[in-house]
């Protein structure tokens, strides 16, 4: 199970999107030095107004990648897991960005002068975590091939 590099592929993955649960900002944003806003709370003055979680989907992420390493001896399975889990992720990074771009829409306080949005580099740990888990289904692929080549052989 550990031998395979697919598995250090998913580990890595199940890593990069875990770290969205550390409570770092995603996303944050600026206004005319009296606003900021987060991922996690929105803040006018010194009041916190509003909370907002993603962390919901990086603990399904987390979940599929770990069903995906413990389920090595059945590929169709992994393979199977693996698309939901890259959807999930670029499902995810989607509306992490569609929520940084909509949230100032939402705020009365925000609609007088333009925002400074900046993502985080949680961020981009979260949606790099596509790449390892394109290259773990391509792993797996791989794997499958060279079992079924080895069959038709006997």
């Amino acid at each position: 199970m550990i031998q395979r590099i697919q598995t250090v592929y998913f580990l890595v993955a199940a890593l990069l999107v875990a770290s969205t649960l550390f409570g770092t900002d995603l996303f944050a944003y600026q206004q005319a030095g009296e606003f900021h806003a987060s991922a996690y709370k929105l803040v006018h003055g010194t009041e916190a107004v509003k909370k907002v979680d993603f962390w919901m989907l990086s603990l399904i992420q987390i979940i599929f990648a770990l069903m995906i390493i413990f389920s090595f001896k059945m590929r169709h399975r992994q393979i199977f897991l693996g698309w939901i889990l890259l959807v999930l992720n670029i499902l995810s990074s989607g509306w992490i960005v569609l929520g940084a771009y909509a949230e100032p829409m939402n705020c009365t306080a925000c609609k007088d002068a333009a925002t400074d949005l900046s993502f985080g580099i949680v961020f981009f740990l979260h949606a790099a975590a596509f790449i390892f888990v394109f290259l773990g289904i391509r792993g797996v692929r791989k794997d499958k091939k060279t079992i079924d080549s080895l069959n038709r052989l006997r």
